[in-house]
């Protein structure tokens, strides 16, 4: 059976449990209507927080003179749908967006700083102390090669604007390593709080919820090339504002009517956790398309027995859904530019004052705002006299300002987070100081960022060992070439996949503070220059760096290489050493039994050496790359 890229395929040909696709034990109809109704119900308990998220997206995009349409069928807290009232023509509405900027600037400090990992090894063995190093490494690799700095900020971005975010990790059998030219591969997707619901909202832990389902809308055609044996023709079409409509996303999409409807189909991915659904006592995962189940099996697909999803949260709330400042920000945003409207309004009276004149001394559409216009009136009748316009007063313009204090109070990002001091701040203590303070607020937006790589990482690494039953190339950046290709398989890992995240190491940092303060300690003495050099941080130290650990490195390659030489290697290096050994001491015989007329023939060449230079030329189950275990754990470090 062909999976898709949603599905976390176990090979390409795995093919549907006996429970779905046979029907035996189990009604098929009652799996897709349990399904549907869980999906519909949880979307339903949910709505309130959707109307939210949709308002907090509108807002970000600049649409902030939006309100709810209240429709004939509205349900209070209902998701409704968006729109703008007309205003009179004289009516001004600006919008100054201040709160697309907070957002911005809390992405970039949360993006700053790549968290750093490290594997916890399984025993003080010197194997799994390299097992482990090869797992951090094959990390790294998968980091870099999945680009996931993308991926982390696209999930963020969802953390930020709505208060939780998602990165999914799983395994898609059918996609190509490229590295190895193998089949199967990683999958990392960035997923919207509209397309994974939860039935426990009073649950925060996402791990500890009963189920979970993943949503999403897919093309009719494609489902058709992707499921060939599966009858879609009278699957239930889906619309858009079953999930998310594009419309909240800036996006215009082309076409409408009811004929787009049937152009996509609702696909659930669903997964249920052992022990929590009384219909599959032993958990279960399956697809429903429409109405049909294009894949299912009981059990769970993977080793590490979580979801395989990471989520983030934001600002907690108590519940599973967290929130975000936008909530907050919205109002001050309103009155904001409510408040520039009115001040705009203001001025453009004082630049064209109104008008008071009898009736029918002059024709009121000659009135322009021409330069030197004649305004003619009729004799006989007093002349036009501007009405007196009193100034707005101080405490107008001074509530802008209370409105910008506020939103630094609620976004946590005052005059020092923008570059700037505060009046009467000069010294570096005060300053760092205050930096931090602005830093504390997004500590728990920290905490969950670095929990969740954890978990990406984890689940990674599990993989690994569960899909890797063949070595694997993985490419490790190293400018001095010495580590950059390694040859893996999963079982090298022995199970050392308890991989941590530092705490606070996502956290941002001043670079140039930091490297003033590495330089200090190394004219000080306090740790060797190379050290040093390995956390400076600077363009172009790195290679400066690799070539000073050149021989640290080919040390521990040679350690690694050794460390996995097995015993019948070891007795067919002692046999071939003790052949080399006795051919020598033959030929050093012949040598001096054919001496000349000089006496006997010098002898040759190392042979007090047993591997001289004949063995450097003879295999050897160190350096012959033909040689099981020449590969290292990993590759090598």
């Amino acid at each position: 059976m062909t999976m898709t890229s949603s599905e976390p395929s176990v090979t390409s040909a795995t093919s549907p449990d006996d429970a779905f696709s046979k029907g035996s034990g189990r009604d098929k109809d009652k799996i897709i209507s349990w399904a549907k109704q869980q999906f519909d119900d949880c979307k339903a308990a949910r709505a309130s927080a959707e109307r939210q998220w949709k308002l907090n997206l509108a807002f970000y995009y600049g649409r902030q003179n939006v309100v709810f349409r209240q429709s004939p069928n509205f349900v209070p807290g209902g998701a409704g749908s968006l729109f703008t009232p007309p205003a009179p023509y004289y009516r001004s509405r600006p919008t100054i967006n201040r709160i697309r900027p907070i957002t911005r600037k809390e992405l970039s400090r949360m993006t700053s700083q790549k968290p750093s990992a490290s594997i916890v090894p399984a025993s003080t063995e010197d194997i799994d102390m390299y097992a482990a190093r090869a797992g951090e490494q094959i990390w790294e690799s998968i980091y870099r090669r999945k680009n996931m700095k993308s991926v982390i900020r696209q999930a963020l971005f969802w953390t930020l604007t709505t208060g939780t975010g998602y990165i999914k990790t799983y395994w898609d059998a059918d996609a190509i390593d490229h590295d190895s030219e193998q089949m199967g591969d990683f999958c990392f997707d960035a997923e919207t709080p509209f397309h994974v619901v939860v039935p426990d909202l009073r649950q925060v832990e996402l791990e500890k919820q009963p189920f979970l389902i993943h949503a999403q809308l897919k093309p009719r055609e494609q489902l058709k090339m992707m499921y060939p044996q599966t009858s879609l023709a009278n699957a239930r079409g889906g619309g858009k504002d079953e999930i998310l409509e594009d419309n909240y996303l800036n996006i215009n999409s082309s076409g409408g009517g009811q004929n787009d409807n049937q152009k996509t189909i609702l696909c659930l991915e669903v997964w249920v956790k052992p022990n929590a659904i009384k219909l599959f006592p032993n958990g279960a995962f399956f697809t429903v398309c429409g109405d049909t189940i294009t894949y299912g099996q009981e059990g769970w697909p993977y080793d590490h027995d979580k979801y395989p999803f990471a989520k983030f949260d934001h600002i907690p709330s108590g519940k599973f859904y967290s929130d975000c400042p936008i909530t907050d920000l919205i109002p001050l945003q309103r009155e904001y530019n409510r408040t520039r409207g009115q001040i705009i309004e203001a001025k453009n009276r004082m630049a064209k004052p109104q008008l008071t004149a009898p009736a029918g001394s002059i024709d009121p559409r000659k009135i322009t705002t021409e330069p030197g216009i004649v305004i003619e009136y009729t004799p006989g009748f007093a002349p036009p006299t501007p009405i007196p316009l009193s100034p707005l007063p101080a405490y107008v313009i001074q509530e802008l300002d209370r409105i910008l204090s506020d939103m630094e109070d609620i976004s946590g990002q005052h005059e020092v987070s923008k570059g700037q001091t505060p009046p009467g701040v000069s010294a570096a203590t005060a300053i760092s100081y205050l930096q931090e303070q602005d830093e504390s607020m997004l500590s728990v937006a920290y905490d969950s960022l670095e929990e969740g790589i954890e978990k990406v990482a984890f689940e990674t690494l599990s993989l690994v060992s569960q899909f890797w039953d063949t070595q694997r190339m993985v490419k490790v950046v190293g400018l001095d070439g010495s580590f950059e290709v390694m040859a893996f398989k999963g079982s090298d890992l022995r199970g050392n996949n308890d991989i941590r995240v530092e705490a606070g190491s996502a956290l941002p940092t001043s670079k140039a503070a930091k490297q003033a303060f590495i330089m200090d300690l190394m004219k000080m003495g306090f740790i060797d220059p190379s050290k040093g050099l390995e956390v400076m941080e600077i363009g172009g130290i790195n290679k400066i760096y690799d070539e000073i650990q050149v021989d640290v490195r080919e040390a521990q390659r040679e350690n690694i290489k050794m460390s996995r030489v097995t015993q019948q290697q070891i007795e067919e290096f002692n046999q071939l050493q003790a052949e080399l050994m006795q051919a020598q001491q033959q030929m050093q015989m012949g040598q001096q039994m054919m001496g000349g007329p000089n006496g006997p023939a010098a002898p040759t060449p190392n042979a007090g050496n047993p591997i001289g230079n004949n063995v450097a030329a003879g295999p050897s189950p160190f350096n012959n790359p033909q040689q099981p275990g020449s590969s290292l754990p990993g590759g090598g470090l």
